[in-house]
C-alpha cells in the first residue's frame, strides 16, 4: 500500500521500466522462443533461413518483436503494485482466502515461536494481521508499527507525508521499492516461462529431461528471486519506520494541528476515515476483535508451492 505512492513519484521512471519491466520480459520471451523453434525445427537451418531473408524484412521482424515485448513489458510495469501485493498474500475471493489460510496459521505459530524481540522486524504485533507469506509480513510489520507506536494510520498517513520527505530518505525508499519489484517481476516471469515452456514440451513430447529441465529450473528461479526480495522489504520497512520517527510532527505541523500527538492522530484518522469533525469528541474504539479463526492445518505455503512443483513434474513425466 505505502509503496503505491512510492512508485508513483518517482523520478527513475524509465530506468525502472528498463530494467524492471522490459529487459526481463525479452529475456523470457527469448527463452521461450527458443524453446518452440529447438522442438519445432533445427535452430541451425532457421538461423541460416534468417539471414538469408530480405533487409527490410528482418527488421520489420525484429520492430515487430520489439513492440509486442514493450507492451507486455508496459502491461507488466503498470501492475507492479498488483504483483507485490500477490506476492504478499492479498489473493481475492473466498478461494484465495481458503488457499492463503494454512499458511497465515503456519506464520503465527512461528512469530509466536520467535517472540516478539526476534520476530519484530519480520512480523506485525498483532496476530490477526499476520500474513501468508514472509514478504507480506515483512511490509506488513512495517505499517503497522506507526499505529503501535504513535496511533496514526500509516495508509492515510502516507500520502501526505511522502512529499515532505528530504531527497536522500525518497531516493533511498525508491531505491529500495524498485529492487522489491524487480526481484519479484523477475519471479513472476520465470514461474510463467515454467509453465508456459513445461506445457509445451509435454504438448510436443519431448523429452523427459528437458522438460523436467526448464520446468524445475523456472520454478527454482522463481523462488531464488522471490527470496532475493526479502532483504530489500527489510531496508524498505526500516526506511519506511524511520520517515514516520523523524518527520510526522512535519506532518501535524503542515496540517496545522495542535495537542498531545496521540490524540490529533486519532482525530486525523476518523477525519480521514469517516470525514468526522476534527473537534468532534473521539469515537469509541470498537472492543470486538473479530470472530475466533477456526482451528485447522497449518503449513507453509512455500513448502506446499515446492511440493506441488515437484509432483506435478513427476507426475507428468510419469503420464507421457
Amino acid at each position: 500500500m505505502l509503496g503505491a505512492v512510492v512508485g508513483e513519484t518517482s523520478g527513475l521512471f524509465d530506468r525502472r521500466f528498463l530494467l524492471n519491466a522490459l529487459l526481463p520480459v525479452l529475456i523470457t520471451l527469448s527463452l521461450l522462443a527458443a524453446v518452440v523453434i529447438g522442438t519445432l525445427t533445427d535452430p541451425g537451418r532457421m538461423l541460416r533461413e534468417w539471414n538469408g531473408l530480405d533487409a527490410t524484412v528482418r527488421v520489420l521482424a525484429g520492430t515487430g518483436m520489439v513492440i509486442v515485448a514493450v507492451v507486455i513489458a508496459a502491461v507488466v510495469s503498470g501492475r507492479a503494485q498488483s504483483l507485490v501485493r500477490c506476492y504478499e498474500g492479498l489473493w481475492p475471493g473466498r478461494l484465495g482466502r481458503a488457499v492463503t489460510l494454512p499458511g497465515r496459521r503456519w506464520h503465527r505459530r512461528r512469530a509466536r515461536r520467535l517472540g516478539f524481540d526476534r520476530a519484530a522486524a519480520d512480523y506485525p504485533p498483532d496476530a490477526r494481521d499476520i500474513m501468508p507469506t514472509r514478504l507480506g509480513n515483512i511490509l506488513r510489520a512495517c505499517e503497522s508499527y506507526p499505529y503501535e507506536r504513535y496511533g496514526l494510520d500509516a495508509v492515510l498517513t502516507w500520502p501526505r507525508l511522502f512529499p515532505l520527505l528530504p531527497d536522500g530518505l525518497t531516493a533511498t525508499l525508491t531505491a529500495a521499492r524498485a529492487e522489491i519489484e524487480f526481484h519479484l517481476t523477475i519471479s513472476a516471469l520465470a514461474a510463467f516461462f515454467a509453465a508456459g515452456a513445461g506445457g509445451w514440451l509435454v504438448a510436443v513430447d519431448a523429452p523427459a529431461w528437458l522438460f523436467l529441465t526448464c520446468y524445475w529450473a523456472g520454478a527454482a528461479t522463481a523462488w531464488l528471486t522471490y527470496r532475493g526480495a526479502l532483504a530489500p522489504a527489510r531496508s524498505y520497512g526500516e526506511q519506511v519506520r524511520v520517515a514516520f520517527d523523524l518527520y510526522r510532527r512535519e506532518l501535524l505541523t503542515h496540517l496545522g494541528v495542535e495537542g498531545a500527538e496521540r490524540e490529533q492522530w486519532a482525530r486525523l484518522n476518523q477525519f480521514w476515515y469517516r470525514n468526522v469533525p476534527l473537534d468532534a469528541p473521539l469515537l469509541p474504539e470498537p472492543d470486538d476483535d473479530g470472530p475466533e479463526e477456526p482451528s485447522g492445518p497449518a503449513v507453509s505455503l512455500q513448502l506446499l508451492t515446492w511440493t506441488l512443483i515437484v509432483s506435478s513434474g513427476l507426475l507428468a513425466v510419469w503420464l507421457r
